[in-house]
């Protein structure tokens, strides 16, 4: 199976708004700092995993149909469900040690595993709309030694097969979080990945000459705008141009870390229409792509509420803008977090 860009890059970002949304129900401070990710068998897989963990199964109903699996540790879901009920933390400790998993922690990691599910899907559907909803289904106990021999896969623990496994790092202040894994089986990997097929509408799009307004004229900081409205794109665009800033001008779809990586990108500003749940996945989705380059957002809608502004500040926008906006309000937010020049 060859490397699945786009189908990381959702993944990625549904597991940084996880960790967010969890976070919140848990009452601490829980993050994603960094990933690995890439092809592997499930002997490969179940060779790796040393001790007892939970398998959450994520069906994808839709148009795109199968199943897809979390796995967590099973202290590291001590942790969790203990956290959510209050525990504290030396006991939490005793449990861990102890592999005291109880049916009270059953129903509380139940409760993170589908707030988790919750996550995935508002990141999920703006990237597949209409061809996906997922599920949560019933977690399961998996032990390696009872099980990694066997030959043939049954529902309660990972199926043969090749996967894309997506590795990330979970970090709790105060617990050393051990695995926090995705498996997503080849043939609904390659599904998810369904927006490889827009890359060459998408460079196309990038290299038109109105779409590229100012990049080469000007030597300034480079900035992002990223607008799939076209007169908003540009006018964003003109406004920074005057300025002595170095627009780059993407659509949604665009090939996005190319275009940073090209263009030493030093913001981003991301124009979008209501600041729904589907648009403020973007700002998540941004956040995600760039976690090592230090670009801030300025988010730009024509309305908002307080929970949605809340939301985008949480989600990783640094500045709140209301369009229409006066160039001189663009200007001064964007050139905060700028270099001088």
């Amino acid at each position: 199976m060859k490397e699945l860009p786009n189908l990381r890059e959702m993944l990625e970002a549904s597991l940084v708004q996880a960790a967010n949304e969890c976070g919140q129900l848990l009452g601490v401070d829980l993050y994603m700092d960094g990933s690995i990710a890439g092809p592997i068998s499930r002997k490969e897989y179940c060779a790796e995993i040393t001790g007892a963990s939970l398998i959450v199964g994520i069906e994808s109903k839709e148009e795109y149909q199968g199943k897809f699996y979390m796995v967590v540790d099973l202290r590291d879901a001590i942790v969790l469900s203990s956290t959510l009920l209050g525990i504290p933390p030396a006991r939490v400790v005793e449990k861990q040690r102890l592999a005291i998993f109880d049916p009270d922690d059953v129903d509380a990691f139940s409760e993170i595993a589908n707030q988790i599910t919750g996550s995935f899907n508002t990141v999920f559907q703006p990237f597949l709309p209409k061809k996906v909803h997922l599920k949560q289904l019933v977690p399961q106990k998996y032990i390696p030694e009872d099980q990694v021999g066997n030959a043939e896969g049954t529902d309660s623990f990972i199926p043969n097969g090749d996967y894309y496994l997506v590795k990330p790092k979970m970090i709790m202040p105060g617990f050393d979080l051990e695995r926090f894994d995705l498996l997503v089986p080849e043939q609904l990997a390659v599904q998810f990945n369904v927006q490889e097929r827009k890359q060459g509408k998408s460079e196309e799009k990038e290299h038109d000459s109105d779409d590229e307004f100012a990049s080469d004229e000007i030597d300034g900081p480079a900035v992002l705008v990223l607008e799939d409205n076209s007169t908003d794109r540009r006018q964003f665009s003109e406004i920074l141009a005057a300025n002595g800033v170095k627009p780059v001008m993407a659509a949604y779809d665009a090939d996005l870390k190319r275009l940073v990586t090209m263009q030493n990108v030093k913001a981003v500003l991301l124009g979008v229409a209501n600041a729904d749940e589907q648009e403020l996945a973007l700002c998540i989705k941004i956040a995600n792509l760039f976690p090592n380059i230090p670009a801030p957002i300025i988010m730009c809608a024509r309305q908002w509420t307080r929970v949605s502004v809340l939301k985008a500040l949480k989600f990783g926008a640094k500045e709140i803008l209301l369009k229409p906006c006066s160039s001189e309000e663009l200007s001064a937010k964007v050139m905060k977090y700028l270099p001088s020049t």
